[in-house]
């Protein structure tokens, strides 16, 4: 309890609240730039922090995780075009908001949901390590296996419109996924000899492509600004209120997000979009998601924010990474003497405790920051589509390119730009595409890695997390048709009322 207090005391010094309103400020900035994000930014970081106290870098570490997690969600709800991977459930119903005008609104919930969902995870960092360090021990290959099955079940469950539709654009996702080497035996697979796929196609070439650029051609073709309005409706208050409003959506996508930071592999991308899927189906209204609801808006930005503090716990406790950008914090740990492992907390406790208060306080400074800019960023949607369009073709282009230095990226993100043109318009839905894409290689390396082990299915009745997680994937997929049965003889029921009532 002392290095707690001692932490706490440590961060509210002027000198490191500067240090964490720096990287802050640098995260979102980095966040909002499709490519780079968290991951970018504290590599990017690293060579600058060599002479630097320890505190000082972890702190401004801090802010860049922090800032960056939140910043990719500006461009997600402005433009359609996802900052970093775990924003994109983000686009889904953060950009038609702002295609309605409500872009203030949308950017409002989205930042409250980020600070909220990270201080969960920064709170569960600080308390609940030693607790958590011993539950991941019981995750395995074969219980991450059936928890990226869970998510992939609930495609099923995501394709309200139509079914064949989802399932169909969720296998493309599974099979773009395969492409390049095989994680277990090291084969090249669908890469028609061609070097550049040996390593797959990056996802945010995808995203970026899907959801960016086939968004500039919908702009160029309707010829008008993303809200075809010169006022835009909606206030910021109303999207920080509505965190709030739907409570129990902000908590427990947040939960989720801190349950699946936790596991290795998982990452904030598969925790946004397990929380927007599973409150697109638990949700009444869910006939509305896609086309601007806020609770679209809240449930993934809770998620990814509340993946940060918890990525880091298998980091600190077994050097294990639970995210990219979790093993770029290694390193910066590493550089500047601290090594994690069983004599962590008592060799480096006080510097620990410090950059956790310093994660708390990052939450808050987002807000600081993030507030007064969110009514410029909004303004971005009633540029004119002249100046609009030509912005997001650069950006995109730029987005692509720097992600790891190829010009073959930007061809494939303009192929998959005209792809989801023609997506968008066929009305495939998106989400089940993306979660085919991120869940695909979780799923197809630890089923791997499990059958190695154990040679057979076995593992699955034989171990009592998979066995509760594969009765999930049984209801998961089973939900929908439940819920239109009960909805049917609800209907049923009332109608035969109603027509007693008539006869009496």
């Amino acid at each position: 309890m002392a290095e707690i207090l001692g932490g706490l005391l440590s961060s509210i010094t002027p000198i490191n609240l500067l240090y964490m309103f720096i990287g802050t400020f640098a995260g979102i900035i980095i966040g909002a730039l499709p490519g780079l994000g968290p991951t970018t930014g504290i590599a990017l970081l690293i060579p600058l922090t060599y002479g630097m106290d320890a505190i000082h870098a972890l702190l401004l570490a801090a802010g860049i995780y922090q800032g960056a997690m939140y910043g990719g969600s500006i461009t997600s709800v402005l433009l359609g075009i996802p900052g970093t991977p775990t924003n994109t459930a983000t686009c889904f119903d953060g950009f038609p908001m702002s295609k309605k005008g409500h872009s203030r609104e949308a950017l409002g919930a989205s930042l409250t949901a980020s600070a909220i969902g990270g201080f969960f995870s920064c709170i569960a960092l600080m308390f609940l390590t030693p607790l958590m360090s011993k539950i991941i021990l019981y995750f395995g290959a074969p219980e991450q296996f059936m928890m990226a099955m869970v998510g992939l079940g609930i495609i099923a469950a995501s394709s309200h419109e139509s079914l064949s539709k989802g399932l169909l654009i969720g296998f493309f996702g599974l099979l773009l996924a395969t492409i390049g080497g095989d994680a277990l035996t090291g084969y090249d697979r669908f890469t028609f000899g061609i070097s550049y796929l040996d390593d797959g196609i990056d996802f945010m070439t995808i995203a970026v492509g899907i959801f960016g650029l086939s968004q500039a051609i919908i702009l160029a073709e309707e010829a008008k600004s993303i809200f075809g309005d010169t006022r835009l409706s909606g206030k910021m208050s109303d999207g920080v209120l509505a965190c709030f409003k739907y409570w129990k959506i902000t908590l427990r996508s947040s939960l989720l997000g801190v349950l699946l930071g936790v596991t290795p592999g998982a990452g904030g991308s598969a925790a946004s979009m397990l929380a927007y899927t599973t409150t697109q189906t638990t949700e009444p209204d869910k006939e509305t998601f896609g086309t601007g609801n806020i609770k679209g808006v809240i449930a993934p930005e809770a998620a990814n924010n509340g993946t940060i503090g918890s990525a880091i716990i298998p980091t600190l406790a077994f050097g294990i990474p639970g995210s990219p950008t979790a093993a770029v914090l290694m390193g910066l740990l590493m550089i500047h003497n601290i090594v994690p492992g069983p004599r962590l907390f008592l060799d480096s406790g006080s510097v620990l405790y410090t950059f956790f208060w310093g994660l708390v306080w990052t939450c808050i400074a987002i807000v600081i920051i993030g507030l007064p800019l969110l009514r410029f960023f909004a303004k971005v949607t009633v540029v004119p589509y002249q100046i609009l369009v030509p912005s997001i073709v650069i950006l995109c282009s730029l987005g692509a390119y720097s992600i790891r230095g190829y010009l073959f990226d930007v061809i494939l993100t303009v192929f998959f730009g005209v792809l989801g043109y023609y997506m968008k318009k066929a009305r495939y839905p998106m989400v089940c595409f993306v979660l085919g894409l991120i869940l695909g290689p979780t799923a197809e390396t630890n089923l791997g890695r499990s059958l190695i082990i154990y040679g057979n299915f076995s593992f699955i009745w034989n171990r009592p997390i998979t066995a509760a997680l594969a009765i999930l994937l049984v209801f998961v997929i089973a939900y929908p048709y439940i819920k239109r049965m009960i909805t049917k003889c609800k209907k049923t029921k009332t109608e035969n009322n109603a027509e007693k009532g008539g006869l009496k």
